[in-house]
């Protein structure tokens, strides 16, 4: 009798071992990872930030929630609580940029960065205020020029 309890309960401890462990991978996957994931759009932060400006509900359209790659010069770097932003200039509009919010697993190539330096991300476009916001960037690659 004690041989068959320990079984069955063996056998729910597995079942309910391996049913939390898909569970635990599938949130693990579907986690904001869009470094692997394929971009929506390739698009230049100055023809970007002019498209929010001149048309917010049409550009609101074509850009929110889509995984886009911004190419762009770097206005400003901040690493300030506990977020870590790189800003987009506009060589048209002075007042405005792109923020990114920069996903915590680039830190280090973000630290590498400078100043007024050519820049590739990929994030998810969330709307426009006085900035575009893009979220959970990756720094795709960096040019240097």
């Amino acid at each position: 009798m004690i041989n068959k309890k320990s079984f069955f309960f063996a056998i729910i401890f597995l079942l309910l071992l391996l049913i939390g462990t898909l569970i635990f991978q599938l949130l693990i996957a579907s986690e904001n990872n869009y470094n692997a994931s394929k971009v929506e759009i390739c698009i230049q932060s100055n023809t970007l930030i002019e498209a929010f400006i001149d048309n917010e509900k049409k550009a609101n359209d074509l850009y929110i929630n889509k995984l886009l790659q911004v190419t762009g010069v770097v206005k400003e770097i901040n690493f300030l609580n506990d977020k870590n932003t790189l800003i987009l200039q506009s060589t048209n509009y002075s007042d405005s940029g792109i923020i990114c919010d920069i996903h915590k697993s680039q830190i280090k190539k973000l630290t590498n960065i400078k100043k007024h330096q050519k820049v590739i991300l990929k994030g998810i476009c969330k709307g426009f205020l006085k900035d575009v916001i893009l979220l959970d960037c990756y720094i795709d690659f960096k040019i240097n020029e």
